[in-house]
């Protein structure tokens, strides 16, 4: 039995990615930040065959584009063919005006089709409550991404699928800026941050292992997860 083959297992490998986070903050501050990823979400693997480099702005092309196609910096609402889409960076605020964007709108359908490379954990996370208390179904439909925090959003669907051509991916999180000062403080609000991870996850039925995808790939590249790896883990439902 593996390391990550019970919800024990899992449990304990957050626990140890949080003491190797702790180094990696530290060094993170003490040398600088980083430099900008390496271009193109399907560039050669970055570290095996599942790891791809990180590019929050961008994605990729649509049929008969050039290579690559900007992603909105901030997420996009819009209802079309009876289906509520979803583009865009999450950013701070976004689960506010995802709220207020349903109340003013009332869609009538009941599927979120998702096209995200991520951003802001904490409104990804309210994003997905407002898509469960709703009782919509979530997507990544074919050419769409949903990366880094996004797959915390298609979690909330009541059902969720992604299709063939569509790509889900987690890497690490920031949960706050980092600086030499408040280095350890920063442990503190990481631990705290993958805390409520991990509650978001059992209350949307997710196997707790999709942790151990995210906290293994620094958040320069991203861990593409394969579709037997989505259904064992219960991202994606029946």
């Amino acid at each position: 039995m593996g390391l990550f083959s019970t919800p024990q297992g899992a449990i304990r490998a957050v626990l140890l990615s949080q003491v190797l986070m702790a180094g990696a903050i530290v060094a993170l501050d003490l040398r600088g930040a980083p430099g900008a990823p390496a271009p193109g979400l399907f560039a050669p693997p970055a570290q095996g065959p599942g790891v791809r480099p990180y590019r929050p702005d961008l994605r990729p092309a649509a049929p008969g584009a050039p290579a690559m196609r900007p992603m909105p910096e901030a997420l996009e609402f819009s209802v079309d063919d009876n289906t509520i889409r979803i583009a865009g960076q999450i950013a701070p605020g976004d689960a506010d005006r995802f709220a207020a964007w349903l109340d003013r709108n009332r869609p009538s359908g009941t599927l979120v089709s998702l096209d995200s490379s991520g951003g802001s954990v904490a409104d990804a996370l309210a994003i997905g409550r407002t898509i469960r208390a709703a009782g919509y179904d979530t997507e990544v439909a074919e050419g769409a991404v949903c990366l880094s925090a996004c797959p915390y959003v298609l979690a909330g669907g009541a059902g969720r699928r992604v299709a063939p051509g569509g790509v889900v991916g987690v890497h690490q999180h920031d949960f706050g800026q980092n600086t030499i000062l408040p280095a350890f403080m920063a442990v503190r609000d990481v631990q705290r941050g993958q805390a409520g991870v991990m509650d978001y996850l059992t209350e949307m039925g997710v196997d707790l292992r999709l942790m151990s995808h995210a906290l293994r790939t620094p958040p320069e590249e991203i861990a593409i997860l394969t579709p037997e790896v989505m259904a064992e883990l219960r991202l994606v439902s029946g």
